[in-house]
């Protein structure tokens, strides 16, 4: 994601329309950070992110917004889902992808955190694997599959998604009002920590 990072004038706006009677003294001009990164399946809202750089550690809370409204990213799906029902998603093949990766990284659900593996180089957790584990990750990937069911208006990917410390693959929907569900998943890899070697599931 390219984040830009924006000017004092429009900083200050971002901060006044965020801040809340409970949170007002988390956030201020002299010493905040606001940058904005665009999204490539959201019409005119772009996401947020205020830093906090008084504190030690810093800290930062992301908000999708049009300038004006913002949704605070709360670790749900209910704050892009609500974006998506204004109107603003715009789903296509090309853009699909990026949007469930901004989903899985913003909506926490049961499963815990959930990440998509494009490119098997960012799994997690890959420098600490034994040698015939490392190579195994790379010869059971298998590229993202992506097709577009006309009759149900949703897409269906086929991906390999790291969760639960596992390696599965998976089917997931994504329908045209941005809902996620996963449908189908099939374990390749388990145990993928540092507490022991995973196992190749054939």
């Amino acid at each position: 994601m390219h984040w830009q990072r924006l000017d004092r004038e429009t900083s200050v706006k971002v901060i006044d329309s965020v801040k809340s009677d409970a949170n007002a003294g988390l956030f201020s001009i002299g010493t905040s950070e606001v940058q904005r990164a665009r999204l490539p399946f959201y019409k005119d809202y772009f996401v947020y992110k205020v830093t906090n750089f008084a504190s030690l550690p810093s800290f930062s809370f992301e908000y999708l917004g049009d300038g004006t409204f913002f949704q605070y990213l709360d670790g749900t799906e209910a704050p892009i889902i609500a974006v998506n029902d204004k109107g603003q998603l715009n789903l296509d093949h090309n853009n699909v992808l990026a949007y469930l990766e901004f989903y899985f990284a913003h909506a926490i659900g049961e499963d815990g955190d959930i990440i998509l593996i494009n490119n098997p180089h960012d799994m997690p957790l890959l420098e600490s694997l034994d040698i015939d584990s490392y190579n195994a990750v790379f010869a059971q990937h298998k590229p993202v599959q992506i097709h577009y069911d006309g009759g149900y208006d949703a897409y269906e990917i086929d991906a390999d998604l790291y969760k639960d410390s596992q390696v599965v693959r998976a089917r997931i929907e994504v329908n045209s009002k941005g809902r996620v569900t996963i449908k189908d998943q099939k374990m390749t890899m388990q145990q993928v920590s540092g507490s022991g070697y995973p196992e190749a599931i054939i």
